[in-house]
C-alpha cells in the first residue's frame, strides 16, 4: 500500500467514529453527562482499535504516529487513564516492531507534562496541540535518524515528519472545531427551548388571567342581596372557574411525561371510555356507530393517559357538530403490520388546511373557551407510546382521527 494511502486510511478510520459521536450528540435530546462521557471513551477506543487493527508491516511507523494523536485527544478531554492505556499499547507496539521504547517514552512523558500544564491553564488547547506535535515530531525524527536511517532516506524521514505534523494538527483541529460547532448548535437549541418556555408561560399566564379577571369583575358588580343578580352571575363565575381548572389540568398533564406502562386490552379501554362518555353522547343526541374487532387486543400502554386521549378526541368530535345537525360518530378498528389502528370520525364542521397545520401547537384553539392544550396533549401521549396520530379533515366535511399503536409482542 502506498505511503499516502496508508495515511489517508488511518485518518479516515480515526475520524469516522469521532464524527459519528459528534453527530449523535447533536441529534440526541436527552443525553446525560455520564452517558456522554461513556460514549466519548467508547469512541476513542473504537478509533484506536480501527487504526491499530489496520497496521501492516510496512505501515507501523505511520500507524504509531497517527495513534499518538488519539493520546493527545484523550488528554484534551481529560481522559487521563484512557490516554495512559493508549500510551502503554503504543509502547508495546513500538517495542515489538522496532525493539526500542526509549523515544516513545520520552514522547509520552512530554505529552503528559504538557497535559498537566494545559489542565492547570498554563497553556491553552491550541498551544498544547502545537507543542505536542512539535516535540513528538522531533522525538520521532531523532529515533528514525539514529536507529533506522538505513531504512529511511532523509527525504522520506522529512516527508513522514511533515505529514505527522500536519496530520496531528488537522485531526485535533477538526475535533476542536467539531466541538465548537456542536456547542453552538446545543446553545442555539437551548435558546430556542428557553424561548418556547417563556412563550408558553406568557400564554398560560394570559389564559389564566382572563377567567380570573371575569370572576373578579362579576364579584365586584354583584350585590349579594339581589337574588336575581346572584342567580345570574354565579353560574357565569362557576363556568369561568371550571374553565380555569380544565386549563390547569391540561397544562399539568402535558408537562407530565412519565408513563405507567402495563399490558392492557385496548378494546376494553375503548369500551370503558365510551361508557364514561355515554351521558354526554346521549345528551347531545349523537348517533354512535361502533365497529371494533371482537377480540382482545393487547398493547403496552398507560391506561389512564390513553383514556384521556380518547376522551379528548370524542369530546372534540361532539363539540364540532353544530346544534342544528344530527350528530354522527363512527369508531372502527383494524390490525395491520403488527399495529393497532383506531379511527374516530365525525360529521362536524371540519377544519381547513390552516387550522390542521396549527392544531398541534400548544395554546392554539378555535374554541371560544378552549385552552389549546388538548390536541398537544393527545399528540404527546400517543408519541410517547411509540405510536402515531393523524388528523384528516376538510371544512364542512367532518374530521377523521387515526391512532396507530404498536401491538404487544
Amino acid at each position: 500500500m502506498d505511503f499516502f494511502d496508508i495515511i489517508f486510511l488511518d485518518v479516515v478510520l480515526l475520524l469516522f467514529p469521532i464524527l459519528m459521536y459528534l453527530i449523535y450528540l447533536s441529534t440526541n435530546k436527552n443525553i446525560t453527562n455520564k452517558s456522554k462521557e461513556m460514549y466519548l471513551s467508547l469512541t476513542l477506543i473504537t478509533s484506536f482499535f480501527l487504526v491499530y487493527s489496520c497496521s501492516l508491516d510496512n505501515s507501523k511507523l505511520v500507524n504509531i504516529l497517527v495513534l499518538s494523536s488519539i493520546v493527545v485527544l484523550s488528554y484534551l478531554e481529560d481522559k487521563y487513564i484512557l490516554a495512559n492505556i493508549f500510551s502503554v499499547a503504543l509502547i508495546i507496539m513500538y517495542g515489538m516492531s522496532f525493539n526500542n521504547i526509549f523515544f516513545i517514552l520520552i514522547g509520552h512523558i512530554t505529552t503528559t507534562i504538557l497535559y498537566l500544564l494545559n489542565k492547570y491553564k498554563k497553556i491553552n488547547n491550541v498551544l498544547y496541540i502545537e507543542l505536542c506535535t512539535l516535540i513528538n515530531s522531533i522525538v520521532f525524527y531523532a529515533w528514525i535518524y539514529i536507529y533506522n536511517k538505513e531504512l529511511y532516506n532523509i527525504n522520506k524521514i522529512i516527508l513522514i515528519i511533515i505529514c505527522y505534523f500536519f496530520i496531528l494538527n488537522i485531526i485535533c483541529l477538526i475535533y476542536e472545531t467539531g466541538k465548537k460547532i456542536l456547542k453552538s448548535h446545543l446553545t442555539y437549541k437551548e435558546l430556542q427551548q428557553e424561548k418556547q418556555i417563556r412563550l408558553s408561560l406568557f400564554k398560560i399566564t394570559h389564559e389564566i388571567k382572563n377567567p380570573i379577571a371575569v370572576c373578579k369583575g362579576y364579584l365586584d358588580m354583584m350585590n349579594v342581596r339581589d337574588i336575581k343578580q346572584v342567580e345570574k352571575y354565579i353560574p357565569i363565575i362557576k363556568s369561568e372557574i371550571e374553565r380555569l381548572l380544565s386549563l390547569l389540568q391540561d397544562f399539568l398533564l402535558i408537562n407530565k411525561n412519565n408513563l405507567d406502562l402495563d399490558i392492557m386490552d385496548f378494546n376494553m379501554l375503548v369500551e370503558d371510555t365510551l361508557d364514561k362518555l355515554k351521558p354526554l353522547i346521549n345528551e347531545n343526541n349523537i348517533d354512535l356507530n361502533l365497529n371494533i374487532i371482537d377480540d382482545e387486543i393487547f398493547i403496552n400502554g398507560d391506561y389512564n393517559k390513553l383514556s384521556q386521549v380518547l376522551i379528548n378526541i370524542i369530546k372534540n368530535s361532539i363539540e364540532a357538530i353544530p346544534e342544528n345537525k344530527k350528530g354522527k360518530i363512527n369508531i372502527f378498528t383494524k390490525i395491520k403490520d403488527n399495529k393497532y389502528y383506531l379511527t374516530i370520525e365525525d360529521n362536524g364542521v371540519g377544519m381547513n388546511k390552516e387550522v390542521l397545520s396549527k392544531m398541534k401547537n400548544p395554546f392554539f384553539t378555535t374554541k371560544k373557551r378552549g385552552s389549546g392544550l388538548g390536541v398537544s396533549l393527545i399528540y404527546e401521549i400517543v408519541e410517547a407510546h411509540s405510536g402515531k396520530i393523524e388528523y384528516l379533515s376538510e371544512y364542512g366535511s367532518g374530521t377523521r382521527v387515526i391512532i396507530q399503536i404498536p401491538l404487544y409482542e
